[in-house]
């Protein structure tokens, strides 16, 4: 997700991102450029998958190859919605696959963020965001 996306999806659930914890480095920018061609090549059409990751990353390369692993084994389970949070790396990362309008695009909205921060509310907060940007607008108040 890039910044100005974030920023929207903030702003729609009535904060920011940097009281969300959202990172936008060059590390995050080139991992996240990275598993978003990952997704558009194995996402289906109609889903969408979902990341959060805890930072830092320490090792890109490495967590960038198994969230690809992780990716596709999410998409080979079946039909969304699933989701599942996991450690790569010494990173927290949640992972969710969730229904899209067919063809739309990016297929991966990711999050880079302080590891605090709950990855399952970041997941719920995406997924509304999406959800908003392909129809009527909902409510995205985190609560």
């Amino acid at each position: 997700m890039d910044k100005q996306m974030a920023e929207a999806m903030a702003r729609a659930a009535g904060t920011s991102i940097s009281k969300l914890g959202l990172r936008f480095d060059r590390v995050v920018l080139r991992l996240l450029r990275s598993l978003t061609q990952h997704c558009d090549r194995v996402a289906p059409d109609g889903a969408r998958v979902l990341v959060t990751i805890s930072a830092p990353i320490r090792l890109p390369a490495t967590t960038a190859d198994h969230l690809k692993q992780r990716i596709e084994a999410l998409v080979l389970e079946g039909p969304p919605p699933l989701e599942r949070v996991t450690e790569a790396h010494g990173n927290t990362v949640g992972l969710r696959l969730v229904r899209a309008a067919p063809g739309s695009q990016p297929r991966l909205l990711g999050l880079v963020h302080n590891p605090e921060k709950d990855p399952r509310l970041l997941l719920e907060l995406a997924e509304r965001y999406a959800e908003s940007a392909l129809g009527p607008p909902a409510s995205l108040k985190s609560g």
